[in-house]
């Protein structure tokens, strides 16, 4: 078999020899620096074919006459007036009597000149006057020629010439006007080197401006036109400060137009300015400050305009003042962030060089402005404009030149990645055809490669789009999803991500598939919403389909009741035969559930033996029979794993969701209701939507958020109810502050069932750590009128005794109060007390550390062991009033509160007997040794002010037995 083997391109240039490298270097390196040092040679060693010279500026008189003179009249006033050396003379006509030096001694040969440095719009009239000692003489005035050149109105004084120059000009605009004399052939070498410096810049200026609008033309970059106009601004405003813009390209203009191109080109170099300097350095400026350069570009160009137009001449310097600094700023501005964001070094230096050129050509404009241009010298001012023009031209080339390189490299990655990309590239046409599909987009829309694509539309594979719209998305950096038409029911669903851009009637964009990824997605948010173990709704998503309901309701009124089932006895199941057991449990439930329900009555799982159920489109009252029907499936018969049977018991609660609730507000008002049945020892518990119970349930959450949210609830309260020390009634006015609660009505709540709803929601340790600083609070406002306070008692619960974030918070607001912290007696429930004695026993001595006192409340209440009483270093005792109320039915009772009193104080222990309800078990009690008494039968709770107008307890005491018996026991009688 022949091999044919093809010839190879070299890969590199082939080598040169010694020769060629030497010819190289003489013609790109050598030819260049040849020519640069001999023209500095030249410009250092050989002699100028120009010296700078300068007229001698003459004293002069000037006369705005309004009227019109004759020379001789005007001769006249102008004597009388004071001489200067120049005048800043308005427009109009205006006389002028320059004082001539003696030309006597001069040398005849040279010949003088006077020039004025001014342009006029018809020529000046002037006269030789001599000396008034010379009148007699014939005529005192004789016409002198005037000639206008490039530097100005030029006269030449005849030989031996004295007296005075008498000149009429008139003025088309203001002007500062002098008059100077000049050596003849002086003066004309300088209009030659003026016109020559002219040249030289009008011809630099030009053939760099044309050389740019070819390149602008060939290569349709529209930033050269713009630069090439700006260098023609600078021409223009260059001949300006120099004094040659009267001229341009050999033709002369008349100074009443003259006025307009003045104010034409600045405002023209000013949007030229500001409009090349932001293009350029667009790339190192942010969005923002590019669209606020332009905004202030714009209107302070409408404002230019508007002063040029409106603004007499007088103001036009002023002007051109005022937006040469303008001007610097916004470039300025432009410049400082090119400084600090360029990247490279050249980039660096051509920000400076354009820098310092800008510089030198607003400070010119800066001169104009101030009318001082003849402080501009006309040669060394030409070269340094000429210079500053290429120097920025040279820089925006490269600029330009540099943008270009970058969008070829672009646009050479953009095929690339049109060939590579993993995206489906395409254009779609006016009609929303295809133009373009790369391989890739013919792929993922199963386009044949030699198909017609001028066939397919839009259309055919998707639904219609606002490609506005997802053009503005996709600028702000979001991707649009859309989904394939299907081709058939059966078809999986495909989805894509678009981004696309409009140009012109044209649409560029990519499509991604990621049917894969929202498939993905849409499993992983199945399994955020959903119990993997019972396959069943988890807290989220059964939330989710609440709050959907609870919107139902509120939308179109469509009723929803809510269940909350509770399994008992799973955590023993879980512990005696393992999570594995528990787990089969739960599924079996879930299954018999799920046998009772519909397809739209959705099942979750919100702990773990907790579930709710929502019954849409029904009450409470008509989801109840449904709800039996699944308790009694669940209790009714036992539920076999292996070999083992389990029953389960369950209770539900069953609410109507009320259209003001949210998801977790209904959750917690079922799950009361099912702690209700669980009290209640039934099945179903059901709250309707006008249930007492709901409402307090509603009352309950109201004040729960005000408390979480900000410490505080107006609907919380104190009360405090007196207790009365048997062994000195009188002698002191202690009481317990009590916890009351009202809702929006102002009628009290039951207290227990808040304080327990408090507890079971978690949120007692705030009503704990409000009653604490209420009380303090109080007690130190009117510490004045509780000198015969003695103790205060206050409960703390149980949960809050073991919340050892709260315990720190506690000892934290105490330590506040230390002097009122000591009248305190805080008392803890029995019950939680034996709890964890070793727990209980460090709270009491730290509280007893501070001066506090701590009682043992519903003593007797619960399963009391005297063994254990002697651990704990308590202060008080508080019997429970279910023993003192029935004391005196039975002698075993008596025996019973007996044995307490005496137990206490052999421990050196106080005693309290609270629910004390008549005078015969006061009577019992004092007999007894009892030492403190609470009860209705000294006083019920009261408010805080009852207690603060009484010295002692007896007015407090309502009943005239008690009244009695207590003035008897203190020894005295009140009457």
């Amino acid at each position: 078999m022949a091999i044919k083997t093809l010839p190879s391109s070299p890969s590199t240039p082939p080598a040169r020899s010694a020769a060629g490298r030497v010819w190289s270097f003489l013609l790109y390196a050598g030819t260049p620096v040849l020519i640069i040092l001999g023209l500095i040679a030249a410009l250092l060693l050989l002699q100028p074919r120009y010296t700078d010279s300068a007229g001698q500026p003459l004293t002069a008189r000037f006369l705005h006459a309004d009227t019109a003179l004759d020379p001789a009249q005007a001769l006249a006033r102008l004597r009388t007036r004071p001489t200067r050396l120049a005048e800043a003379a308005p427009d109009g006509p205006i006389w002028l009597l320059a004082d001539l030096p003696d030309g006597r001694d001069a040398d005849a040969s040279a010949g003088l000149a006077l020039l004025l440095p001014v342009h006029t719009a018809a020529p000046p009239e002037c006269w030789l006057a001599r000396d008034e000692a010379d009148d007699g003489a014939g005529s005192p005035l004789a016409e002198i020629e005037v000639r206008d050149g490039l530097l100005g109105q030029q006269m030449r004084l005849p030989a031996a010439a004295a007296g005075q120059a008498l000149c009429r000009l008139v003025l088309s605009f203001p002007t500062r006007l002098s008059i100077e004399q000049w050596q003849g052939h002086t003066l004309s070498e300088t209009t030659a080197h003026t016109a020559q410096a002219a040249g030289l810049l009008a011809g630099g200026l030009l053939t760099l401006a044309a050389f740019l609008v070819i390149i602008s033309l060939t290569m349709r970059e529209q930033p050269y036109m713009v630069l090439a106009c700006w260098i023609l601004c600078n021409l223009r405003l260059g001949a300006w400060a120099l004094g040659w813009d009267h001229q341009f390209l050999g033709q002369v203009i008349p100074p009443d137009p003259l006025v307009w191109v003045r104010k034409l080109t600045v405002l023209i170099y000013y949007v030229l300015t500001i409009h090349l300097f932001v293009t350029l350095f667009r790339p190192s400026l942010d969005a923002i400050t590019v669209r606020r350069l332009r905004l202030v570009a714009r209107w302070s160009a409408v404002c230019l305009l508007l002063a040029l137009l409106a603004l007499p001449h007088d103001w036009f310097q002023l002007t051109t003042f005022l937006t040469a600094w303008l001007a610097s700023a916004l470039v300025t501005v432009t410049l400082v962030h090119g400084l600090f964001r360029f990247n490279t070094r050249s980039q660096l230096w051509h920000t400076i060089g354009v820098c310092l050129a800008l510089v030198i050509l607003l400070t010119g404009l800066v001169l104009i402005g101030l009318g001082r241009a003849s402080l501009i010298a006309p040669f060394p001012g030409t070269v340094a404009l000429l210079l500053c023009n290429l120097l920025i031209a040279l820089a925006a080339a490269d600029k330009m030149r540099e943008e270009r390189q970058l969008r070829l490299r672009q646009r050479n990655d953009l095929i690339a990645r049109d060939t590579l990309t993993p995206l489906g590239l395409f254009t779609l046409g006016a009609t929303r055809h295809f133009e373009h599909l790369n391989p890739n987009a013919r792929e993922i829309l199963d386009i044949a490669p030699d198909s017609d694509l001028h066939a397919l539309a839009w259309s055919d594979f998707f639904p219609k789009v606002d490609w506005l719209a997802i053009s503005v998305a996709t600028e702000q950096g979001r991707d649009t999803e859309i989904q394939r038409i299907q081709a058939a029911r059966d078809a999986p669903a495909r989805n894509f991500l678009l981004r696309a851009t409009l140009v012109g009637s044209r649409v560029e964009g990519s499509l991604q598939d990621i049917s894969a990824r929202t498939e993905t997605i849409r499993k992983l948010r199945l399994m955020a919403d959903n119990d993997p173990l019972t396959d069943t709704l988890n807290r989220r998503g059964i939330e989710k389909t609440m709050q959907k309901a609870i919107e139902n309701l509120q939308q179109t009124n469509t009723p929803c009741a809510l269940a909350f089932l509770d399994l008992d006895h799973l955590k023993r199941v879980n512990d005696l035969f393992g999570h594995s057991t528990g787990d089969t449990l739960l599924q079996m439930v879930c299954e018999r559930l799920k046998y009772s329900l519909s397809e739209d009555q959705p099942l979750g799982r919100i702990g773990n033996d907790e579930f709710i159920i929502l019954f849409p489109g029904m009450r409470a009252g008509e989801a109840r029979r449904a709800a039996q029907d699944m308790i009694e499936s669940l209790n009714g018969s036992a539920l076999y794993v292996g070999e083992r049977a389990f029953q389960l018991k369950s209770a539900m609660g069953l609410i109507d969701i009320d259209r003001n609730m949210t998801p977790k507000d209904a959750i917690a008002a079922a799950s009361r209701a099912c702690r209700d049945a669980r009290k209640q020892h039934q099945d179903v518990v059901l709250y309707e939507e006008n249930a007492r119970e709901l409402f307090d349930h509603i009352d309950e959450m109201h004040l729960f958020e005000q408390l979480e949210s900000t410490g505080t609830s107006e609907d919380i309260f104190l009360e405090m109810q007196p207790i009365m020390s048997l062994r000195h009634p009188l002698k002191t006015l202690n009481f317990e502050a009590l916890l009351r609660v009202r809702n929006t009505g102002a009628r009290p709540l039951q207290t227990g069932k808040i304080i327990q709803a408090a507890e079971d929601s978690g949120m007692i340790t705030a009503i704990d750590k409000w009653v604490f600083t209420t009380l303090l609070e109080w007690m130190s406002r009117h510490h004045l009128k509780l000198g015969q306070t003695r103790q205060v008692n206050v409960n703390l619960s149980g949960v809050s005794l073991n919340d050892d974030r709260f315990i720190n918070v506690l000892f934290g607001i105490l330590n506040q109060q230390p002097q009122f912290t000591r009248r305190l007696c805080v008392e803890i429930t029995e019950g939680v007390a034996l709890q964890d004695l070793e727990r209980t026993r460090q709270f009491m001595r730290r509280l007893q550390r501070m001066g506090a006192r701590v009682a043992l409340d519903d003593f007797g209440a619960g399963y009391t062991s005297f063994s254990y009483l002697k651990e704990l270093p308590a202060d008080m005792i508080k019997i429970d009033g279910t023993l003192i109320r029935d004391m005196l039915a039975s002698e075993a009772n008596i025996a019973i509160v007996n044995s307490i009193v005496d137990l206490a104080h052999n421990l050196g222990m106080e005693c309290i007997a609270e629910w004390v309800e008549d005078v015969a078990t006061l009577r019992a009690l004092t007999d007894m040794g009892v030492d403190y008494v609470q009860g209705y039968v000294i006083s019920g709770s009261r408010p805080p002010l009852d207690l603060l107008a009484c010295d002692n307890i007896l007015p407090l005491v309502g009943d005239p037995a008690a009244r009695a018996y207590i003035e008897e026991i203190s020894g005295r009688r009140l009457t």
